[in-house]
Order: C-alpha cells, then sequence, then structure tokens
C-alpha cells in the first residue's frame, strides 16, 4: 500500500480532474446524496411524515441518477477515473440505468407494501439506496479493491433488508443464513483477488490483463486465485451447487427484497464476472471457463429440476433464477462482442420479466403476512383481470415463448454459444428450458383456476403501476428487440474503452 501511495501522483491531481472524474461517476454521487438526505430526513421529520417524504426523496434521486447516466450515454461513454479505480464507460453507465430503474420500481413497490405490512418505510428505503449503490459500484469498477467495496455495500445492505420482518422469525431466519453464506462467498472472493494480486502485482484491472497472458496458466498462485474468485462469484449469481442459499433467503425476506435482490444482485454479479474474467483474465479464459461451464450446466438442470416440485412461488421463481443463472453463463462463456451483448440484453430483459412476478404477488399480501403459495394465485383472473393477463406475460416470457422477450434473450445466448463453441451447452439450455414450460404453466394454470374462497387484494396504484410498466417494457423489447441496439445497449462491453 505504501509503495503504490507513493506511486500515484497526487501532487499532479488537479480541480480540473477531479471535476472531471466526478462526471465519470455522477449517477453513483446523485444516489450516495440522496441516500445522505434520505437518513438526514429520517432523524428530523416526525414519524408520520417520514414514510412518505423519503419514498418520495428516493425516486428523485434516482430518477436524477437516470439522467445523469442518459447524458454521460449521449455523449458516447467515459473514461478510468481516480487513477484507474473506477470509469464511467457505456458499460458502468448501461448499469448505472438498470439499477437506477430497478430502484425506482422497488420504492414503488415497497412504498405500499410496508404500509399494508406496518414497517418502518423510511430505513426500508435507505437501504434500498445503499444496495443501489453498491450494484453501480461493481458497475463501475475497474479495480479489484473497488469491485470489493461494491460488492460488500449490496451484500451487507441485502443482510439487513433480508430480516426487516423483524417480527417474522423466516424473515430472521433469511438474514441469518444469507449472512453466513455471504461471508463465506465474501471471504472466497477477497482471498482470490489477494492470490490475482499476488501473482500480477496489481489490483487494475487493466494491468492484470496485460500483466496475465496464457504463460501465466501454469502459476498455481494465480490457477488457485481464479478457482477462488470462480466459487465466490457462483455464490453470488446463485449458480449450483453454490445456490443453496437461494431458495431459503427468496422465501424468507419480505417479497420487495425479494424481487429486487432477484434482479440487482444477478445483474450485478455478472458486471462483476465480466469486468474481471473477460477482461482482466482474458489471458487464462480456458481456466475459468472450465469452472464457469460446471457451474452453467449444473445450473441449468438442477435449477428447473428442483422448480417442478415447488408449491411456493417465491421458491420456484428462487430455483428458476439459478437455471437463468446457467442461461446467462453461456453468454459469458461465450466471450466477445456477441456474447458480452446478448449477456447485457438478457439482464435487461430479466429486470423486467422476474421483477414484474414479483411484484403481482405483492398485491396478495395482507397485514398478517404475504401469500406466495401457489394456490393462493387461484382466481386471480377473476379478481383481476389485468394482473392475470400480466402474471401469464411474465410466466411466458421466462419460459421462453416467442415473442416474448425471454425467447429473443435466450435466442441471443444461444446463438453466441454456438458460434463460440460451446454448443453441448446450448443443447443442455434447450433442453432444460423445454422443462421449465411445466412449472411455468403450473403458474399459470393457477391464476386461471375458479375458486369460491374470497381474497382481498391490495388496490392500492404502486404495484399496479410497477407491474404494468414492466410489462409494457417487457413486451416492447419482444416484439421489438433492435429498441436496445439502436440505443447503443449491445455494444456497451467491459473492453470497449481499452
Amino acid at each position: 500500500m505504501i509503495t503504490f501511495l507513493a506511486a500515484t501522483p497526487t501532487l499532479d491531481y488537479t480541480f480540473a480532474q477531479a471535476g472531471s472524474d466526478l462526471v465519470q461517476v455522477a449517477p453513483i454521487t446523485a444516489v450516495i446524496v440522496t441516500l445522505l438526505v434520505a437518513m438526514i430526513v429520517d432523524l428530523v421529520l416526525p414519524a408520520r411524515r417520514r414514510g412518505d417524504t423519503v419514498a418520495v426523496i428516493s425516486v428523485a434521486g434516482l430518477l436524477v441518477a437516470l439522467a445523469l447516466a442518459g447524458l454521460n450515454w449521449q455523449r458516447g461513454g467515459g473514461h478510468s477515473a481516480y487513477f484507474g479505480f473506477a470509469t464511467g464507460d457505456s458499460f458502468a453507465i448501461y448499469f448505472e440505468m438498470l439499477f437506477s430503474v430497478l430502484g425506482i420500481l422497488t420504492v414503488i413497490v415497497s412504498h405500499a407494501y410496508v404500509q399494508r405490512r406496518d414497517f418502518l418505510e423510511s430505513e426500508f428505503h435507505v437501504l434500498t439506496l445503499a444496495a443501489v449503490v453498491g450494484m453501480m459500484v461493481l458497475g463501475a469498477a475497474t479495480s479489484l479493491v473497488t469491485v470489493f467495496l461494491g460488492l460488500e455495500l449490496l451484500s451487507i445492505s441485502l443482510y439487513v433488508a433480508s430480516g426487516f420482518a423483524r417480527r417474522d422469525t423466516p424473515s430472521q431466519e433469511s438474514a441469518a443464513k444469507y449472512l453466513l453464506v455471504g461471508g463465506f462467498a465474501s471471504a472466497f472472493v477477497l482471498y482470490g483477488m489477494a492470490l490475482v494480486y499476488g501473482a500480477s502485482g496489481t489490483t487494475l484491472l487493466s494491468e492484470i490483463a496485460r500483466r496475465i497472458g496464457p504463460n501465466e496458466a501454469s502459476n498455481p498462485l494465480l490457477l488457485i486465485g481464479v478457482l477462488l474468485l470462480g466459487v465466490g462469484f457462483a455464490y453470488k449469481i446463485s449458480g449450483a451447487p453454490f445456490h443453496q442459499w437461494t431458495p431459503d433467503v427468496y422465501q424468507g425476506a419480505p417479497l420487495p427484497v425479494t424481487a429486487f435482490m432477484s434482479v440487482g444482485t444477478k445483474a450485478a454479479a455478472f458486471a462483476m464476472i465480466l469486468r474481471v474474467f473477460d477482461f482482466a483474465l482474458g489471458g487464462v479464459a480456458l481456466e475459468w471457463q472450465v469452472l464457469l461451464a460446471f457451474v452453467s450446466a449444473f445450473s441449468m438442470i438442477l435449477g428447473n429440476l428442483l422448480a417442478i416440485v415447488q408449491t411456493s412461488v417465491k421458491r420456484l421463481l428462487a430455483y428458476s433464477g439459478v437455471a437463468q443463472a446457467g442461461y446467462i453463463l453461456i453468454g459469458v462463456l461465450a466471450g466477445g462482442s456477441a456474447g458480452i451483448s446478448s449477456v447485457l440484453f438478457y439482464l435487461f430483459a430479466y429486470l423486467f420479466m422476474n421483477f414484474g412476478a414479483f411484484a403481482v404477488l405483492t398485491v396478495l399480501v395482507t397485514p398478517a403476512g404475504e401469500r406466495d403459495r401457489l394456490q393462493d394465485l387461484d382466481g386471480l383472473w377473476e379478481r383481476n383481470r389485468w394482473l392475470g393477463l400480466l402474471m401469464t406475460v411474465f410466466m411466458l416470457s421466462l419460459a421462453g415463448f416467442p415473442p416474448l422477450v425471454g425467447f429473443f434473450g435466450k435466442l441471443f445466448l444461444f446463438t453466441a454459444g454456438v458460434s463460440a463453441g460451446w454448443t453441448w451447452l446450448v443443447v443442455i439450455g434447450v433442453l432444460t428450458s423445454v422443462v421449465s414450460v411445466a412449472y411455468y404453466l403450473r403458474v399459470v394454470v393457477h391464476v386461471f383456476t375458479p375458486t369460491t374462497e374470497r381474497r382481498e387484494l391490495d388496490r392500492t396504484p404502486g404495484p399496479i403501476v410497477a407491474v404494468s410498466v414492466s410489462a409494457v417494457l417487457a413486451l416492447a423489447l419482444g416484439l421489438y428487440p433492435p429498441i436496445v441496439q439502436a440505443a447503443g445497449v449491445l455494444g456497451a462491453g467491459p473492453l470497449a474503452g481499452h
């Protein structure tokens, strides 16, 4: 550390450079400022006004972050900042926009949820903002140090949020399991980073990419570091066989937290994987591809098979998420422009498909608790035809039915996989996708199953708006996938700025 500080040109760091660096991380800064303002407001306002005010502040701050990311995108992306520890390139901006949208949808959904269950609302939104900051940092990180800081900020926020239902034993159990398993995963990642640093002599990803070539593949220090990083990253994306925490945490955590982490944690982890593996450790790709190929195949097989026997929608979608991680890993393994573009597109599509499905479940919540059993969906079509229709759309999209966005997402991933020589993985992906139709259609069947039981639905506009926005965007991406390519998203890879 002393050597690094001595080599850092701090004396030449001008105000102009500081301003330029700040522009590169402007969306992250906006969310941090929003987080601080929300905490202060929570301290000074009367209890009866805190929740609504903090919710408005949170949405406003995330909208500002989204706008700043959009401005940076129009400028054509940014450059390295803060001595190579962060960047404002197109890849980072893409994830900043994705996480801003996710944060806005989460606040909208959770506003009604926490009031219905009589939770402390302002604290919930503060935790959401903190997690969004961690996710954005992971997308913009170009140093192993920054990667770990973002990872821990995200993880700690979600540990607390998972146990937010303080009076519910399952929620406390969820937080405890997530904390213990997440701690192990973080230890794997940190130890792996230390070994990669030892093998390369630097924590900067660009320097690691320059120093680590195919000739380093026999370095045992590097190989063990890559193995530990792969295991830690597999935990974070819920990849089998490191997925055991996922169904239990998803089921016990409050519904908005489950919706948020099911999309956000996976997207942030894949941003981390693309930066560290595809970019920094591309010189030893064969070594980490073996591990990720095993995780991909095992995830697709195990996730889809175990999802079939679930009776809880949250657990069903948890195992579905395990399988989805396997599909996305095909794009990571394919690499190159086609592979990375397919990963980015699928993550964008997955945001709306999966979050929308969880958002539908929030309208079933009662003051006594959540109703996430498959039987709880019985009669949804009769009670609210709009929600019944949208839940059907989300399930069919996750299953990969054309012309919905899930079909095109898998098509891009599988095409990139075949082009890169991963045909055997694509075959597994296609076969397990057929298996997945069984449990996704089970949900649809329950939506249209009539029932004589009278069940109350949450009529507040927040969840309905979030579900509707997710459905519209999912349909738009499915009916016209080039809309994302036209926006430049499919060219935003971690290699673009190097």
